[in-house]
Order: structure tokens, then sequence, then C-alpha cells
């Protein structure tokens, strides 16, 4: 089949089903047949949805989904995740259900909030093997500024990289961190992993329509997409409170059961003197007389 051998050669999935027609369901179960499970791929997929959410895997392990030890493990070694936590990393990283499965097997993870997608849900292309083109990042970053109507101090001033930071770019050595990634595709209204793909010589993609937008529309799109990052962040702690809720009246059920099995310490204390055949029944006839005086 030749869905089979598309896969062999290392294409994934989604470039098989463009090639073939086949449903896309159809082609990850040949690919679950035909390959091992590459938890490396979920790795570096996860970390990336990770800084799209503006969570550290500190801060994404204190939700309560997914420890942190499994966090920073996943890819590290061949271990592949049992399913409750492959389900419990799709809570995690609003993925629908499955999609860290399909990573796994060469296939692309389903983002719930599909409506924060650009135009036809472009999103753009990171040739993550290519070597760092500065130049190419500095051009669009310009080219953007430009659009924008914004200078540089005007970028750094609404919450983008400083002047200094833009300048060394590429130079001694320095590499940008994946903040100041985001920090890029957030002021400049690119969808997440733009500034990467331009980073690695692609082409970054506009967020919204193609215009010139009023200089006061970045700072505005900055902070809506802030807010929505915080309120993601808020219902998950709200999901991870309720489950502790849920664990503390569980664990509150069995000790009151507990108590209940216990009794009372006196008749207790009294059955132990009655089992050991220290006293007589006159003794215990005695103690009661005192216990009714």
């Amino acid at each position: 089949m030749r869905a089979r051998c598309l896969l062999r050669e290392g294409q994934d999935v989604k470039s098989v089903v463009a090639q073939t027609g086949l449903s896309q369901p159809h082609v990850e179960s040949i690919a679950q047949a035909e390959r091992k499970a590459d938890v490396q791929r979920l790795g570096k997929y996860m970390n990336t949805r990770l800084r799209e959410l503006g969570l550290s895997q500190l801060e994404a392990s204190k939700l309560g989904f997914v420890s942190r030890s499994t966090l920073n493990s996943l890819g590290k070694d061949s271990r592949v995740p049992g399913r409750n936590t492959l389900e419990r990393l799709d809570e995690l990283l609003s993925w629908e259900l499955g999609s860290s499965w399909a990573v796994m097997y060469g296939s692309e993870p389903t983002a719930r909030e599909e409506e924060n997608a650009g135009p036809c849900g472009k999103r753009p292309v990171i040739d993550r093997g290519a070597e760092d083109d500065y130049t190419n990042l500095a051009h669009w970053i310009d080219k953007r500024l430009r659009e924008l109507s914004m200078s540089k101090s005007r970028f750094a001033a609404i919450g983008g990289p400083g002047r200094t930071t833009l300048a060394t770019l590429g130079t001694r050595g320095y590499r940008p961190t994946p903040e100041t990634l985001d920090r890029i595709d957030t002021h400049l209204m690119w969808e997440p992993g733009s500034a990467m793909a331009a980073l690695k010589g692609g082409v970054p993609i506009n967020r919204g329509p193609i215009f010139t937008a009023h200089p006061g529309l970045v700072p505005l799109s900055a902070i809506k997409d802030r807010l929505k990052v915080l309120k993601a962040r808020a219902q998950r702690q709200q999901a991870a409170n309720e489950q502790m809720v849920r664990d503390i009246d569980d664990a509150m059920l069995h000790v009151n059961l507990l108590a209940d099995d216990l009794g009372d310490p006196r008749r207790r204390f009294a059955a132990q003197l009655g089992s050991s055949g220290t006293g007589t029944a006159s003794d215990a006839d005695a103690a009661d007389q005192e216990d009714t005086s």
C-alpha cells in the first residue's frame, strides 16, 4: 500500500493524507502499526505548546494534571506514556483528546482554541534543522514594524524586546530565548511560532486581516492574548482545586468510617480485658456497679 511506503520513508501523517486521499484516522492507524512511538517528538511539541500558553514546566505541574517529573522526563528516554497520562497531557495543553497520541505517530495536535487562528488557520512553517538566520529575522521584524507604523522604541515600550536586544541578535553568540521569540510574536501580531520560523529562514504569518493597523491596536491585541492565557490558566487551576476538594471529601469519608468502627474507647478497653481472660465475672460486675454508682 502506498500509505505504508510513504510512512516508512519518514513522511508525516498530514503529508500522507494529502498524497493518498485516505482519511487521517485511517493513516494514523497505519502509522501505529508501521512506526514506533516517537516520544521525543511529543516532548518537543509539548514544550512548544507550554510556551504558547505562557507556562513553565513548574507552573504546569502545579495545575495537577501531570507531575513535574513526568513533564521533565518526557522525550528524554524511550518510555512511552500510558493512555491515562496522554489524556491528562491533552487536558493540560488544551489539545483535543487523542492529540498527544497522534503526535507520537507523526500527526499534528488539534488545539482547542481554533478561533484564535489566523486567516484560513495558517500556521508558520518551522524548519527546526536549519541554521539560524538572524538577517532574515531582522528583515521581517523591520518590515512588520513599518506595516504597523511603529518605532523600535514604541515596540519595546508596549512589551516587545528592547532596542539593545534586537541589535545584539546573533552577535557575540547571543541567541534569543523562547520567551523573547514569544514576545516578538505577540507584539508584532504574528501567529505563534512566526519569530522562530523567521529565525530558521522562513516566513512569519500575520494575525488577522491584511491591512495597516493603528499602532494602538498592537498593545490591545497583546493584552487580549495575555488575558486568554490567564483565563486558560485559571480554568486549569479551578479544575485542579475541584479535584483536590473531591480527594479531601474521600479522605474524610474514610476517616469517619474508621472512627465509627473504633467506637467508644471505654467499651473497646472492656472488650480487650474480657478477651484476655485476666478478670472474673465478679470483677466485671463490680466494675459495672462502680460505673453506675
